[in-house]
């Protein structure tokens, strides 16, 4: 009789062992192990997404005065500066028809913001010749000009540091370049850098 009940017993155990996934059944070790398996470093996120490449046109953003060196900057932009006027300044090619699209999507913003900024623009593309390497000189035909060669010395690496059209950058009322696009930009992206330089 004890050896009856001493072989239920056992039975009773095996089979509660195998239900309750304590058996050697490959998937369901799979499933403990899945439950129980730590949650990936944060490093291995971090991975992931440096791995995704940036397509965006943006420059590296910094928070510094537009300059100001007299030999460098326009009348038009000194006045401004002078007087605290928030302002975007254009660097463009007429040559290019991204520039002239670009030109579409300021002129959007401006109809709803006029008076609060100002746009200040200049045909890069007729003052100044980049070379392959990215160095900036004035044009051959207008060696002469002023308002090319501070153009020129504007987008050149000592200051702006600008060699590619077309080109924006905002600036608020107290001389500090605020945001700097490269590139084409929709008027969504414009109007939201206006609002944070006219604040």
């Amino acid at each position: 009789m004890r050896r009856l009940v001493a072989a239920l017993v056992v039975a009773l155990m095996v089979i509660s062992l195998a239900g309750c996934g304590g058996g050697g059944d490959t998937e369901s070790s799979g499933e403990v192990t899945a439950q129980t398996q730590a949650p990936p470093a944060s490093g291995a996120a971090a991975t992931d997404e440096e791995a995704t490449p940036d397509m965006t046109a943006l420059e590296e953003q910094t928070y510094e005065p537009f300059p100001t060196d007299s030999e460098v900057i326009t009348s038009e932009l000194a006045d401004r500066l002078d007087t605290g006027q928030p302002m975007i300044v254009f660097f463009y090619d007429s040559n290019q028809k991204t520039s002239d699209d670009q030109r579409e999507e300021i002129d959007t913003v401006l109809k709803d913001y006029r008076g609060l900024i100002e746009l200040v623009a200049y045909d890069a593309g007729t003052y100044v010749v980049i070379s392959d390497t990215g160095k900036i000189t004035v044009s051959p035909d207008l060696l002469e000009d002023d308002t090319a060669n501070r153009v020129a010395r504007l987008m050149s690496e000592d200051f702006l540091g600008i060699s590619f059209t077309p080109y924006l950058i905002f600036v608020d009322s107290d001389g500090y370049i605020t945001y700097r696009y490269r590139g084409f930009v929709d008027s969504e992206l414009i109007e939201r850098q206006v609002l944070r330089a006219t604040e």
